[in-house]
C-alpha cells in the first residue's frame, strides 16, 4: 500500500530538491518541522548527513525521494539530451 505525502511533506522535498549535492541545516529550510523531516527520512525519500559548508548535521533528497517527485532519479533527469520533466501530480511511496 503506498502513502501519499501530505503538502507540508512535497514542500520539503521541494526544498530538499534545491541543492541536491549538499546535505541543508535546518537554518536553510525555514517553516519545515522536525517531524516532516523524520517522516521523510523514515520513508527513506530524505538522509541525514554532515553538511560540506556548515559541518553540522544537515538533509538531503535521496534517490527515491527524486523517483517520487518525477518518477526518475536525479541521473536519469540530468541525461544530456533527455526530454524536460515534470513533477508528478501524486506523490507516493512506494510508487503505485
Amino acid at each position: 500500500m503506498s502513502y501519499v505525502l501530505n503538502p507540508r511533506e512535497r514542500k520539503a522535498l521541494i526544498k530538499l530538491s534545491d541543492d541536491h549535492n549538499d546535505f541543508l541545516i535546518k537554518g536553510q529550510l525555514i517553516g519545515i518541522g522536525a517531524a516532516t523531516l523524520a517522516s521523510l527520512v523514515s520513508l527513506g525519500l530524505a538522509e541525514t548527513g554532515p553538511s560540506q559548508r556548515y559541518y553540522v548535521i544537515g538533509w538531503r533528497i535521496t534517490p527515491d525521494g527524486w523517483r517520487c517527485m518525477y518518477g526518475k532519479t536525479i541521473e536519469e533527469i540530468m541525461v544530456p539530451g533527455g526530454s524536460p520533466v515534470r513533477p508528478l501530480k501524486l506523490w507516493q511511496w512506494p510508487p503505485a
